[in-house]
């Protein structure tokens, strides 16, 4: 069984897209470096900490495309969606080590990497991201993400099964880009009324956590990424010139990515949270990111054709580390002073690295992998 658990964390065959196992190893370092940020560390994680943050983006992008892709996949073969198997496996792929972080943080306060924590109805219901008081609940504020992509999980089924009902592929687009276009109207309508005092000369202590609360956090803000992952999958399933096109163009896709992604990160360097970095720094990063996750998808690009076994183990780990490396690198700075390591050290910064995708792995073995089982025996029999 051993064998089998770990061929299959570090499975590298030619169907497997290694593409989006090395940007979702990235995404997750990136958030990793970002929330070191809260210790001292070396000048190298404080620069790619400070853009660190956009890993969650490059997440939304990844999600959207690969849940879009499975149910226009069931839609193109099966003219229909299977309902209960989607929730079901969504369901035992998400709440097992999730629900196991929140019963830690809550029966173990000692864990917390800060003293505030939302209620637990608020975890509990995948609501958290809505009305989040960073300043006050900063202990597992990162499951603001988790919640998003759990409400996408929820509509995004229904809505595509009434537009492949009642419209077509051109009415497709049509609601895509008015749900693109609304949420980026949305953000610059909150930024007007909540941030611009801020900005006429009003008290500055408060900019950071009433940002996140009212622009950062809600989900009718953050659907960029989502939305440009849900494209992506359209184009691979339902347009076959351009998915032509894309075969040969993986690493002309990639470059232009790349220089979106610089665009963004000089937009959103000095002050991100100003109106024109509010307003557009998040569609150009959801764009760039897509650029990328297209070229990974791509067998002419680099990032498809690189297989490696790292890069697919802390894939497969992601989620894992997204939920327990903030409290693991907080339990780890006591042992690191004692251990004498400098606190602004590259050294410390990897050890707890390694911490985390040990704890990462951990979880997955004792928790997600068992389930992982059940699954594909429950979804056997609902398909029989």
């Amino acid at each position: 069984m051993l064998k089998a658990y770990w061929n299959q964390l570090t499975d590298v065959d030619r169907k497997h897209l290694a593409g989006l196992d090395h940007l979702r190893a990235l995404a997750i370092i990136l958030v990793f470096l970002c929330h070191y940020r809260a210790y001292d560390r070396p000048a190298w994680v404080n620069e790619i900490g400070l853009f660190g943050w956009t890993g969650v983006d490059l997440f939304f992008v990844l999600s959207g495309y690969l849940i879009g892709n499975q149910l226009m996949q069931q839609l193109k073969t099966k003219h229909s969606i299977g309902f209960s198997e989607f929730y079901l496996n969504r369901a035992l792929r998400i709440f097992p080590a999730y629900f196991v972080v929140i019963f830690l943080y809550f029966t173990f306060p000692f864990i917390r990497e800060r003293d505030g924590i939302a209620p637990l109805w608020q975890f509990l219901t995948f609501t958290q991201n809505f009305d989040l008081d960073f300043g006050n609940e900063a202990t597992f504020s990162h499951a603001w993400s988790l919640c998003i992509e759990e409400q996408f999980y929820l509509l995004l089924p229904i809505s595509l099964w009434l537009v492949a009902r009642t419209g077509t592929s051109k009415r497709g687009i049509w609601i895509f880009l008015g749900i693109f276009i609304f949420g980026l109207l949305l953000r610059g309508i909150n930024w007007m009324y909540f941030m611009k005092p801020f900005y006429e000369g009003g008290v500055a202590d408060n900019r950071f956590v009433t940002y996140n609360k009212w622009v950062y956090y809600p989900t009718y803000n953050r659907l960029d990424g989502l939305m440009v992952g849900v494209a992506i999958a359209a184009i691979m399933n339902y347009h076959r010139r351009w998915r032509v096109w894309q075969a040969t163009k993986g690493n002309l896709l990639l470059v232009v990515g790349l220089i979106l992604l610089a665009g963004a990160y000089f937009l959103m360097r000095g002050d991100r949270l100003a109106f024109w970095p509010t307003l557009l720094g998040y569609p150009l990063l959801s764009v760039a990111y897509g650029m990328m996750v297209f070229a990974a998808l791509s067998p002419s690009c680099i990032l498809h054709r690189i297989r490696w076994k790292v890069s697919t183990l802390v894939a497969a780990l992601s989620y894992g580390m997204y939920l327990c490396h903030k409290f693991l690198n907080h339990l780890m700075q006591g042992p690191l002073d004692d251990w004498g390591l400098a606190e602004d050290g590259s050294l410390r910064v990897l050890i707890c690295l390694a911490v985390s995708i040990l704890g990462a792995w951990l979880l997955n073995f004792f928790v997600e992998y068992p389930f992982m089982r059940l699954r594909r025996h429950l979804v056997k029999r609902i398909q029989s």
